[in-house]
């Protein structure tokens, strides 16, 4: 095996993040249905209980109503500051270079605003957010990210066919000769992710992700864990560049 085979296999850590992404959400499936199964095996329903387990229904829905009221609120923070440039569901207008926030991990988003806060990203566009989170609270940062979080994601479209299906060779198969590994390797095979440390890709504008792979081949944009980005960006050409941006904004 050549050395460039050898660095193109899947690092060992991102297939165990991606097990164990994988068996946390099945668990955590198998797990509800089992409490629901214990909770309700062996009772026998009572015309004197139906009363109160009606009322305890009740009161769980309402519980649960209030709980996604209060995720769907707009905080003060997002209407007066946030949703100028990135809409007030986190989706940004055709067009601009702002990315679309809905749906992306809550950890990953309070990362970059704590990396804006602290100066650590410092792109070409990255002066704009150090003066809009600067003046930010821990809390107020939570509240951003978690309510972008529990948004929905902008859906994809496909603006450039050819591109498209250029972009998606390239994220699922990776370039062996130029040592770019699958991108789904660390973003998943529909572009959602791995938490906590890989961001969602599908839909995203496509102006700016090929802002930000080329921040990443240029080496402006040096925020991301050990290099990762900057290694793999910079094998890249422009055209392939525009073709995995015309890929995940697709998905």
């Amino acid at each position: 095996m050549t050395k460039t085979q050898r660095r193109f296999l899947t690092p060992p850590s991102i297939i165990i993040t991606f097990i164990i992404s994988v068996l946390g959400m099945e668990y955590a499936q198998a797990e509800t249905v089992v409490s629901s199964a214990i909770s309700t095996a062996g009772v026998v329903p009572t015309k004197a209980s139906l009363p109160v387990t009606a009322a305890k229904v009740d009161a769980k829905s309402s519980t649960q109503s209030d709980e996604a009221a209060k995720l769907n609120a707009v905080p003060t923070i997002v209407s007066s500051s946030c949703m100028t440039c990135h809409g007030q569901q986190g989706i940004t207008a055709p067009g601009v270079m702002f990315p679309n926030l809905a749906g992306q991990w809550a950890f990953y988003l309070r990362t970059q605003l704590y990396d804006f806060k602290s100066h650590q990203r410092a792109d070409p566009m990255a002066a704009i957010m150090w003066g809009m989170v600067a003046p930010l609270t821990d809390a107020q940062i939570h509240q951003v990210a978690t309510y972008f979080s529990n948004q929905v994601r902008n859906p994809g479209v496909s603006e450039n066919l050819k591109r498209v299906e250029a972009g998606k060779k390239i994220y699922e198969g990776g370039l062996l000769k130029e040592d770019v590994p699958a991108c789904m390797a660390c973003h998943g095979p529909t572009g959602v992710g791995i938490p906590p440390l890989f961001p969602a890709l599908a839909g995203q504008r496509q102006g700016y992700v090929v802002n930000q792979l080329n921040y990443f081949k240029l080496g402006t944009r040096a925020d991301d864990p050990d290099g990762v980005m900057r290694d793999i960006a910079k094998n890249l050409t422009s055209e392939q560049i525009m073709e995995l941006a015309a890929y995940v904004r697709a998905l």
